[in-house]
């Protein structure tokens, strides 16, 4: 967390506010989140002019040629605010010229990291994902199923050398929406079904700027509202037949279920 939806949101949000405004000041309380150590100062001056996705990792281009990976892991927030007085979780603030909001990167567990991306050098080198979930097609997917369909449905989706983008709550929705148990060969299901449902629910969770049920905010700072519609995830009964969801281990994570639903 966050997953792909949360990042489109949060992408979005700053190719909306943040794009050719002059970055006025730098400051780093945790230097260990940026690779090289340093590395932002070059941003003094610069202004950013592209901000895009891949997966749960943004990618920032500014008009002097400094390329970015953002990864947030398990508790980045990345978001706009004025007037805002950062606490001690606050590592990384960028103050843009003209008053602009200001924005500020939060991560309560320090897991993120800002890389720099040398001269002669491509995000896909910092970069370690699949294709992007909302861009594979469905050709490339069938491949995909046929390498690695012995899978557990929920270890194929969660794997991100393979499809890029889906954590631990869509992956259980995203099964939900089969009517598949989680434990199901991959391989068993038809590549279209599988994309359509997998497509389907990230672009549901978009629409509704991403899932918040931990330390998830969008680049305003507000709040998803995917969770309110979640069948499954963190349920005490399934949302849509009311039968009492089982709670799984599987590939290293809580599943949800719903027996009825799911048999």
């Amino acid at each position: 967390m966050p997953e792909l939806p949360e990042v489109e949101t949060i992408v979005s949000g700053l190719r909306e506010s943040s794009l050719r405004r002059k970055i006025k000041k730098i400051k780093v309380t945790c230097p260990v989140i940026v690779n090289p150590p340093g590395g932002l100062a070059a941003l003094t001056g610069d202004s950013f002019t592209g901000f895009d996705r891949q997966g749960k990792y943004i990618k920032i281009t500014t008009q002097k040629g400094l390329r970015l990976v953002v990864h947030l892991r398990m508790t980045g927030q990345l978001f706009l605010a004025k007037n805002y007085q950062p606490d001690k979780h606050v590592h990384i603030v960028i103050e843009f010229a003209g008053g602009a909001d200001t924005l500020y990167y939060r991560d309560i567990r320090k897991f993120g990291r800002w890389i720099i991306v040398p001269p002669r050098r491509d995000f896909a080198d910092y970069i370690h994902a699949g294709t992007d979930a909302l861009a594979i097609q469905q050709e490339e997917l069938a491949r995909l199923l046929k390498k690695h369909g012995a899978k557990a449905l929920k270890v194929f989706l969660l794997d991100q050398t393979i499809l890029a983008g889906v954590g631990n709550i869509y992956a259980d929705e995203i099964a939900f929406s089969l009517k598949i148990d989680p434990h199901t060969p991959a391989g068993r299901i038809p590549p279209q079904k599988l994309l359509r449902a997998v497509q389907a629910v990230l672009k549901l969770g978009i629409k509704n700027k991403g899932t918040s049920v931990s330390d998830y905010i969008t680049s305003t700072g507000a709040r998803g509202n995917f969770q309110n519609l979640l069948n499954v995830y963190k349920q005490q009964n399934c949302r849509r037949c009311g039968a009492a969801i089982q709670k799984v281990k599987l590939a290293g994570r809580t599943t949800h279920i719903c027996p009825r639903c799911q048999s």
